[in-house]
């Protein structure tokens, strides 16, 4: 990790992805404990440990919305969980081999986008999905460009916003394929959730450049430290990310939107509330 200082960072605003909390469940809990740290949101990814729609009765929706107001916490809803919808990593999803299989993930990202302007979030994150062995390219950017169409129409009905994040491992796998979804959809309520590690992992130049290139369509950020260009999500620190030249590029552009650091605990032999706690001191000193 490489720092700098940069005082005038005033306007950043730090926030935390549940992902990270394996053992801490309840939503109110990790909420507080957030804000106690001192990050501004979380980015809540959805799964059956903190928070399920499919699982979720009006007191839970009620605790959510009640935690956020009471702790001035803002929120992006997550839609990209391992294994939110089946015990096979990331599956269902825009791109699965089956018509069936891309309904039920599109009626999933439906109900984060209605349950987003419930709570008041106004991002919800998503990713395409890895081609499924046997689907050619060609058929499936097919299918994305359609469905993504679909979610940004109601994403802008709802009042919110969808910032869809390149993955290394999936077919929208680098800026340039985020752009021709961009393109092809041609929706102004497509956006983009930037994820630092993965610029790091598919692309050379300096990630202050890249957020320069791309600054009016990022609408959601993920953060974690990433050694040797591999596609594995370390805590700050333990990797090669230049985090001054990440804040200095989103500071010149203007970015107001939350900083979230990603990190999966399973992953990870850590303590997960004093990774939280640590991320926050190493990056409050750069914002």
């Amino acid at each position: 990790m490489k720092t700098g200082s940069n005082g005038a960072n005033r306007r950043l605003r730090l926030g935390y992805n549940t992902s990270a909390f394996a053992r801490t469940h309840n939503m109110t809990d990790i909420i507080q404990q957030l804000h106690n740290i001192g990050y501004a949101g979380v980015e809540l990814t959805l799964d059956r440990r903190h928070f399920h729609p499919h699982f979720a009765d009006p007191d839970d929706r009620r605790d959510l919305k009640r935690a956020l107001v009471d702790c001035r916490q803002d929120i992006v809803i997550n839609v990209g969980g391992r294994f939110v919808l089946s015990p096979v990593a990331h599956e269902p999803s825009l791109v699965s081999a089956t018509a069936a299989e891309r309904k039920r993930f599109c009626d999933f990202a439906a109900e984060a986008i209605s349950l987003a302007a419930e709570v008041s979030a106004r991002v919800v994150m998503l990713h395409s999905g890895a081609l499924p062995p046997g689907v050619a390219a060609g058929q499936a950017w097919s299918w994305l460009i359609a469905e993504a169409a679909q979610l940004a129409q109601l994403a802008a009905r709802c009042g919110v916003v969808i910032g869809f994040e390149f993955h290394p491992a999936m077919l929208v796998a680098n800026l340039d394929d985020y752009r021709r979804l961009k393109s092809e959809v041609g929706h102004d309520a497509l956006r983009l959730t930037l994820d630092v590690g993965h610029v790091v992992c598919t692309d050379t130049r300096p990630v202050s450049e890249v957020i320069s290139e791309c600054a009016a369509d990022i609408v959601n950020v993920h953060l974690e430290d990433i050694k040797g260009r591999q596609h594995v999500h370390l805590p700050i620190g333990d990797g090669d990310v230049d985090f001054a030249d990440v804040f200095d590029g989103l500071e010149r552009v203007g970015y107001d939107g939350l900083i979230n650091a990603e990190f999966n605990t399973t992953d990870l032999e850590v303590d997960e509330w004093r990774l939280a706690q640590q991320t926050y001191e190493k990056l409050r000193r750069l914002v």
